[in-house]
């Protein structure tokens, strides 16, 4: 039977997002409860009538770690697991003080991670509760073998036999405890040291450096195809690739060096006695080269690789353990970004730029649940009668701190965390919101243009949630159109073909964007599914400037035309562009010369406005 859980948590969708997790592990066997308030999650507690309780951090007027301390004593085997929205140490050690049995980041949280954290959390605590019932039963035999001394001192032989009892089953219980701080100090799975213990160790080596003056080398190691394995093979995969992971790693490094599992698929490494940056690189490629060597995943042959962030401290530097994980954290952004099974060591010149990268990794989810997001809406217009022909729906960011985030940095952010899944949800239902809207307006049965990722093609159920959106909008699929960039439709061409014939059967228009800028541009456009090629902008900055960017657009045009395509040209913003475009035969353009993205409110003023003066000059 599945434990009863209860959510504890005030961020509405925060709880639906634990459901969906928990829907996933557990299926039609869930039982679930949820407490959305810090008095609701006090008298929850208290009623002792759950097996698990997932307690966000922050709750009204408290934390949940004083929910956790709350709770009455019980009998009843549950276990606490604490949800945060960053990784803080200090919340991780008090977590632990006041039994937490495990400590998650929500912007890392997924179904595989909570159903690890749950079955190890629940292992822990059952390990704990037999710890506990094997003291209880001390105090209990010490109790009476007291009792027996006091009632029988004449019975001597009696007595040394009980205290010869007594002392093994003290015995027993001093390797009970000992068995508990173990398990409680390392990963169950690989039986290496776990962040707790790790951050244990790094304090204590960052204070021996300084009294002895050496150096010290901190790695960050994460597997780079882990995700595929779980996906493909399954976690039973998964678990025996992080145990031979770790099997490997301690055997390529010193018995005075220390490996740890800290996170799902990322291991750190204290490397000791380090004298220079030449000796930290030969620790990082004589991992990378174990990594590289392929794996025997329960019978199936598989390669993998690691990219490995370094970073090389000394007495000098004096670094606290916080500082160093940032920073060794950052070093491994760069290596993951240059590609798989390489290292970088930490650079505080590029840090800025992986530190904003790292804040939009951070910051995007938070963003997409606050409604920190908006969408700005560009027309488009026929080059022949000027008339607004469609809308396309983009995306804006204002950072309340840091201002305006460019697309250009949290769309391929989001793409490659997975967050563009939310994202794209948040823009579907904001922007059929806003169509139904202009209802008896003058933007009124207006098109609308929104963007499709990569990764929403690879999705089994695309058609039947944008089915599902447009029911609920009460819109029909003919006002929607959507555009794919020739780099999405590549990364599975016959997977995209097939979604795109379904969207288009349902009356959906096709877009190819960005046309042109690919490599297999001639090929896409004859054999995807669809009505529309937008020309790149880039082609069009340059179409009067360069023979080859006009070659392009023109080839472009012709090739559209005898597709039967009609053509979208971007970036508009000039005269001369427009009119050098009408007289190719391109059928659309948008750009600035027309309109610059704007909100719902002004773009519908925009287009009051100019068919007043249209109608005014006719």
């Amino acid at each position: 039977m599945a434990p009863k859980i209860l959510v504890i948590d005030d961020d509405q969708v925060d709880c639906l997002h634990s459901k969906r997790l928990l829907t996933e592990i557990f299926g039609s066997k869930l039982r679930l409860d949820f407490a959305t308030t810090w008095d609701e999650a006090v008298q929850a507690v208290a009623a002792d009538c759950h097996d698990v309780y997932l307690v966000d951090y922050l709750l009204g007027p408290g934390t949940g770690l004083e929910v956790v301390e709350a709770a009455p004593p019980t009998d009843r085997h549950r276990v606490f697991i604490l949800l945060t929205g960053q990784e803080n140490r200090d919340v991780d050690l008090a977590a632990t003080r006041v039994g937490v049995a495990d400590f998650l980041i929500k912007t890392d949280l997924n179904a595989e991670r909570l159903e690890r954290s749950l079955r190890y959390a629940n292992e822990s605590m059952r390990q704990k509760r037999l710890l506990i019932e094997q003291k209880d039963k001390l105090r209990k035999a010490k109790s009476a073998v007291e009792k027996q001394v006091r009632e029988q001192q004449r019975l001597t032989r009696e007595l040394t036999q009980a205290k010869s009892q007594l002392t093994r089953t003290l015995s027993r219980a001093e390797m009970s405890e000992q068995r508990y701080r173990w398990l409680a100090q390392h990963d169950m799975l690989t039986q290496i040291p776990n962040r707790t213990l790790f951050g244990e160790q790094l304090r204590e080596s960052l204070e021996q450096i300084r009294r002895t003056g050496k150096s010290l080398a901190l790695l960050l190691l994460d597997l780079d195809r882990f995700k595929w394995v779980n996906d493909s093979l399954g976690h039973q995969a998964g678990d025996e690739l992080l145990i031979q992971t770790a099997q490997r790693l301690v055997r390529s490094v010193r018995e005075t060096d220390v490996v740890a599992r800290i996170g799902g698929d990322e291991f750190a490494i204290l490397a000791t006695n380090i004298d220079q940056k030449q000796c930290a690189a030969v620790v990082a490629e004589k991992l990378i080269t174990a990594m590289a060597h392929p794996f025997d995943i329960l019978g199936h042959r598989f390669e993998s690789s690691a990219s490995i962030g370094v970073v090389l401290m000394t007495a000098e530097d004096r670094k606290d353990p916080k500082v160093a994980i940032q920073e060794v954290d950052s070093a491994l952004y760069r290596a993951k970004a240059a590609g798989r099974g390489v290292f970088r060591f930490y650079d505080d010149v590029l840090d800025k730029e992986v530190q904003r990268a790292l804040l939009i990794k951070r910051e995007l989810p938070l963003a997409i649940a606050a409604g920190d997001l908006a969408l700005a809406y560009q027309p488009k217009v026929n080059l022949t009668s000027g008339a607004v022909t469609g809308l396309e729906a983009l995306v804006r960011w204002q950072h309340p701190v840091h201002g305006p985030i460019s697309p250009g940095e949290f769309i391929p952010m989001a793409e490659s965390t997975g967050q563009i899944i939310p994202l794209s949800s948040w823009i579907f239902d904001e922007a059929l919101k806003t169509v139904g809207s202009w209802a008896g307006t003058a933007l009124d049965g207006m098109p609308l243009a929104l963007n499709l990722s990569a990764v929403q093609l690879k999705q089994e159920n695309l058609v039947g949630d944008i089915q599902d959106r447009l029911r609920l909008s009460g819109l029909q699929p003919s006002i929607l159109a959507l555009e794919i960039t020739e780099t999405a439709a590549l990364e599975n061409l016959e997977i995209a073909t097939e979604q795109l014939n379904k969207l288009r059967s349902l009356g959906i228009s096709i877009a190819i964007d960005d046309f042109g800028t690919g490599y297999s541009s001639l090929a896409l456009a004859t054999s995807l599914p669809a009505d529309c090629l937008k020309i790149d902008m880039s082609f069009v900055r340059g179409m009067l400037k360069t023979r080859a960017d006009a070659a392009a657009v023109e080839s472009t045009i012709t090739l559209a035309r005898s597709l039967g395509m009609s053509t979208v040209a971007e970036g508009v913003e000039t005269a001369e562009q427009r009119l050098y475009l009408s007289k190719q035969n391109c059928d659309e353009a948008q750009g600035y010369f027309f309109a610059k993205p704007l909100p719902k409110d002004e773009i519908l003023r925009w287009h009051e406005a100019r068919k007043r003066n249209v109608l005014s000059v006719a």
